[in-house]
């Protein structure tokens, strides 16, 4: 016996809830890097995340997770998956363009693919899949522009954001091989994993030099709805996407989000957008839809 799918108009509204949210978690980090340093940011962002998840682990009658071996793997995905890369997209920010930041987040599936082939056996590379991950970090080099003059300039936060995306690739995969099988419950697992990671950032964020010398309000909007919305309620929302959708049907949030980034950096802020991001980013989607399967080879006739 099989299941159908559960029909689109049943998850949709998570679909665009969660891509609109994560496209616009770019542009809060822009807005609040104005008045707060990145590890400042990062703080915050994880303490409302996690203020967030801890609330709806209450009113749920869920628990904490106190196991042991479980302690240890969410300890290191809040340092890995959270804080680092929180950090370094902030950081980066002060240097590129939200819209950039936002492109070069997709590059994380090619990383997952890069990652699965060491960390999970049963994976297989086969040639066409091969080839996507070629287009997409072909992709890669036409999205950073590497021969324009803004990419030289600035080649660090480029390129520091594409690589650390690794943790969050590093972290989908970690969560597959040692988390999932201890059969905790998502949210409880994430808002202790956010929890660790306040923690953590806290005392990061107590040794920083930088003053706050005032608190705009868009600023201060911006990191509450970063942490609120962009670091807690999203998980959650992921979570019920895919168990409504699916696990595929999810993975396309991939897609929108460059796009809801581009939109709100272009005609919010008023970022310039070159020509070569769009088409860059375009090669990068198309290897990973190779690599996830969505796109598969036609079958050879007879």
């Amino acid at each position: 016996m099989t299941t159908s799918p559960a029909p689109a108009k049943s998850w949709l509204g998570l679909w665009i809830a969660l891509s609109t949210i994560w496209g616009f978690s770019f542009f809060f980090i822009k807005i609040a890097g104005t008045f707060l340093d990145p590890f400042q940011q990062t703080f915050a962002r994880m303490f409302f995340g996690a203020l967030t998840l801890v609330v709806i682990v209450g009113l749920s009658g869920r628990k904490f997770i106190v196991r042991g071996p479980a302690i240890k793997h969410l300890a290191l995905l809040s340092l890995v998956a959270q804080s680092i890369p929180f950090t370094v997209f902030a950081l980066a920010e002060h240097h590129i363009t939200s819209i950039a930041a936002g492109l070069l987040n997709s590059t994380m599936t090619l990383w997952t693919a890069l990652f699965a082939l060491v960390m999970l056996p049963e994976e297989k590379l086969s040639t066409f899949r091969a080839t996507g991950l070629g287009i997409g970090f072909f992709g890669l080099m036409i999205l950073l522009g590497v021969w324009d003059a803004d990419f030289h300039a600035d080649w660090v936060a480029y390129i520091a954001c594409a690589l650390c995306t690794m943790g969050y690739a590093f972290s989908g995969l970690w969560t597959r091989k040692h988390i999932s099988p201890m059969g905790l419950d998502p949210i409880s697992a994430v808002a202790t994993q956010l929890t660790f990671g306040a923690v953590f950032c806290a005392g990061v964020a107590a040794f920083s030099n930088h003053q706050i010398t005032s608190w705009p309000a868009n600023g201060v909007l911006s990191i509450m709805a970063l942490g609120v919305l962009g670091t807690g309620a999203a998980l959650v929302l992921n979570f019920l996407l895919v168990q409504r959708a699916g696990a595929v049907a999810t993975s396309t949030v991939t897609y929108a989000i460059p796009v809801v980034a581009t939109l709100a950096g272009a005609l919010i802020l008023h970022e310039k957008l070159h020509w070569y991001e769009p088409i860059g980013a375009a090669l990068v989607l198309t290897g990973i839809a190779i690599v996830q399967q969505l796109i598969k080879p036609r079958n050879k006739v007879s």
